[in-house]
């Protein structure tokens, strides 16, 4: 009965071992970095966004497993890859999202995040009253899907 029992294990391993190489997990990060002090004030109309990494290589035919990470504090982000019908929903901040798929066409894509445009106001440690803008369509990747 033990040796049954072990080899039940031995083969659910190795299935899970196989099924874990046939594909593949990236982790996408939309990274926030704060502009340069100019003055001792950081200028929030310079702060950047960005996908790390901003170009994914993948194989047509092989499933692929993306998870998207918002490293943004303070807005909800999300990826989208518009000419393959795949989305996630938004993200909040420091949270995650899992994107699983197989690519079934060659070609390169864009990544994009979805948002519209964002207005935040806030009062900074000044006390000045900031207005915000926040275009989520620049913040752009390249998915390359290869034969």
């Amino acid at each position: 009965m033990i040796g049954i029992i072990v080899i039940v294990v031995v083969f659910a391993g190795l299935m899970y071992f196989q099924a874990s190489n046939n594909s593949s997990v990236i982790i996408i990060r939309l990274v926030t970095t704060n502009p340069p002090v100019e003055g001792g004030i950081i200028l929030w109309q310079n702060e950047k966004r960005n996908w790390d990494p901003d170009t994914i290589i993948l194989s047509v035919g092989v499933p692929i497993t993306i998870i998207v990470v918002n490293n943004d504090d303070i807005e909800s982000h999300g990826l989208s890859i518009p000419e393959l019908g795949i989305e996630t929903t938004r993200i909040k901040p420091f949270e995650q999202a899992t994107l699983e798929f197989t690519p079934s066409k060659v070609g390169t894509f864009k990544f994009i995040d979805h948002g519209s445009e964002e207005t935040y106001t806030f009062t900074d440690y000044r006390g000045v009253e900031v207005h915000q803008v926040v275009t989520h369509s620049v913040e752009v990747g390249t998915i390359e899907v290869k034969p």
